[in-house]
């Protein structure tokens, strides 16, 4: 059975859409193929209709059984919709600036419900039926059906800023299905408020989170985290915020909204500021996560959702008494629906589907030495076609040199696995600001560590074989003595580092670099950080990566199986 999942609206309007486009190719429940539209596109968090990750996706494939897409129509989002004017409604009675907003918003309310076009798909898929999913459904099933936990009950979580009008949901995963326990709509967004406190901090909402991660280190927690605390009411999940936050979550761009982070904020600096909404959205989900596990019995935890970027709050998770094992979709975000609608129908359609564990994230376009020999070509540029690769790539990272990879099929996600990476040794913290400068990128977090299986304990004692998370770069670890010893650039001003556990087996070419850089060196780890200029998605083919090489700077690329650094023709 050949199942395509799209995450995107409607092909007859391309340019209106959802962040993060993309296709999955489910071939008998295994996603076989999947990207996102930004990698093609080269346009960040691409929102417009997929059709090259489409394309990408249904090469060398017979034409698929059906369409699975994500996001319902707005006359299905109804139930949501009245549910949460309702919940806004009764926030607003004694908030005079909530209950204005709420009549503001009833004038549109009903038009939004009318506009309801339809789906369509691009002319290759044409007369395909299709399924549609709601939002957290698939994000649900990318989590479940992805995981490790084959005959195991599950507990099942996604929390982002908002989709179908909710912000999160709780499933119960057993025997292969997925039961529904419980929706938060988004007037609880713990994605949306930490998006709020983002772009008050200057940076790009829905898109620099990660930046406020890193830099919450630096600061102080306690008093932003207890003022938000005073408008939160833990363990009512669907009465999370009070109306001030509420306010705060979806009009953090008003007057009001500017007012209330004028408030929380009153004598704090910038770090302290980042270290409270980081720490406060760690007691938020860590309570609901240990709370939900002892009601429901259940130590194993399957998560999805923007929220689920958030790294260090991961290891928080992990960290609990109550939490057995985590496992996070490594395409977490809105890039993984497309391939969480096309589970969600695959287990529809055969009464259930097994969990069967992603063991891949590379699954997007390849790049042949020909296209890397044309690359290098076009820009006048001389590569050549080592007998051993990995070797003469050790040679030059032993050196101090940074080397870039675009090689093998491009990772399914946002993280950089090794396949369109730059690799750098981790023994000089210096080389954070250098790369970042050359790169023109604005980062708080050292880059992570890209460290062999065999010394991951060694270099993060809490790091278990089970902890499939840790493979695809999705959570944090203490660092250990040796680990801040041999890899002190990889090493946050906190202790804590986000590696990149790598088995032979996972990827044979990158294993082989590390293992030669190990026996030059003995360090069993590198630099990990995606290869891409700032602002831009991470590289797809060898001219992308031919352009960010030459604006970087940088000493060698790796593209395909040839070397270049930098010899001109």
């Amino acid at each position: 059975m050949i199942i395509i999942g799209i995450n995107g609206d409607t092909a007859h309007a391309p340019k209106r859409g959802s962040h993060d486009s993309g296709a999955a190719l489910l071939v008998d429940g295994e996603i076989v193929a999947a990207a996102n539209e930004e990698r093609f596109s080269r346009i960040k968090q691409d929102d417009r209709y997929p059709f090259a990750a489409i394309a990408h996706v249904l090469a060398g494939s017979a034409k698929p059984e059906l369409a699975s897409l994500s996001w319902l129509s707005p006359r299905q989002q109804k139930p949501m919709l009245d549910r949460l004017f309702a919940h806004l409604y009764e926030e607003s009675v004694n908030h005079p600036p909530l209950r204005r907003l709420y009549w503001k918003q009833q004038h549109s309310r009903w038009g939004r419900l009318l506009r309801c076009p339809k789906r369509t798909l691009p002319s290759e898929l044409s007369g395909l039926n299709k399924e549609i999913h709601e939002h957290h459904l698939a994000h649900a099933a990318s989590a479940y059906y992805c995981s490790p936990y084959e005959n195991e009950r599950t507990l099942v979580l996604t929390l982002d800023g908002q989709g179908d009008f909710a912000a999160g949901s709780l499933w119960l995963g057993e025997k292969g299905k997925l039961t529904p326990i419980e929706h938060y709509d988004a007037l609880n967004s713990i994605g949306h408020l930490y998006a709020a406190f983002t772009g008050h901090l200057g940076f790009t909402p829905n898109r620099h989170e990660g930046k406020i991660v890193g830099l919450a280190a630096h600061g102080n927690p306690d008093l932003l985290c207890q003022r938000l605390l005073a408008h939160t009411r833990l363990g009512s999940w669907d009465r999370l915020f009070d109306a001030e936050l509420i306010l705060l979550t979806i009009r953090h761009w008003s007057e009001e909204g500017k007012a209330i982070l004028a408030r929380l904020t009153t004598g704090l600096s910038r770090e302290d500021v980042a270290a409270g909404i980081q720490s406060f959205t760690e007691v938020v989900v860590t309570h609901l996560v240990a709370e939900k596990c002892r009601q429901h019995n259940c130590h194993l935890v399957a998560a999805a959702g923007g929220v689920f970027a958030n790294v260090k709050m991961n290891q928080r998770i992990m960290e609990l008494p109550e939490v057995e094992n985590l496992y996070i979709h490594p395409n977490m975000g809105d890039g993984g629906l497309a391939a969480g609608a096309a589970l969600a129908s695959f287990a529809a359609a055969r009464g259930g589907m097994t969990p069967k564990l992603l063991s891949t994230c590379y699954l997007g376009p390849d790049i042949s030495d020909s296209d890397a020999a044309a690359a290098f070509a076009a820009v006048g540029l001389v590569a050549e076609k080592p007998e051993n690769l990995a070797a003469a790539a050790a040679d030059l990272l032993a050196a101090g040199k940074v080397v870039a990879r675009a090689a093998g099929k491009m990772e399914y996600g946002p993280r950089a696995l090794g396949n369109r990476t730059l690799f750098a040794a981790c023994s000089d913290p210096a080389i954070n600001k250098w790369l970042n400068d050359r790169l023109q990128r604005t980062e708080f977090m050292p880059f992570a560590p890209i460290v062999m299986e065999e010394y991951a304990a060694a270099y993060f004692p809490a790091w278990k074989p089970e902890h499939i998370a840790a493979r695809f770069m999705t959570v944090t670890y203490d660092a250990s003595h040796l680990a801040k010893e041999h890899i002190p650039a990889a090493i946050h001003i906190d202790g804590t580092a986000r590696p990149q556990v790598l088995r032979r087996e996972d990827n044979p070419e990158v294993y082989a670099i590390l293992e030669a850089f190990h026996a030059r060196t003995g360090v069993a780890a590198l630099i990990n950080t995606s290869f891409n200029m700032h602002e831009e998605p991470i590289v797809c083919s060898a001219s992308d990566a031919v352009r960010a090489w030459q604006l970087g700077h940088l000493d060698a690329l790796i593209c395909g199986n040839l070397l270049c650094t930098g010899e001109k023709a």
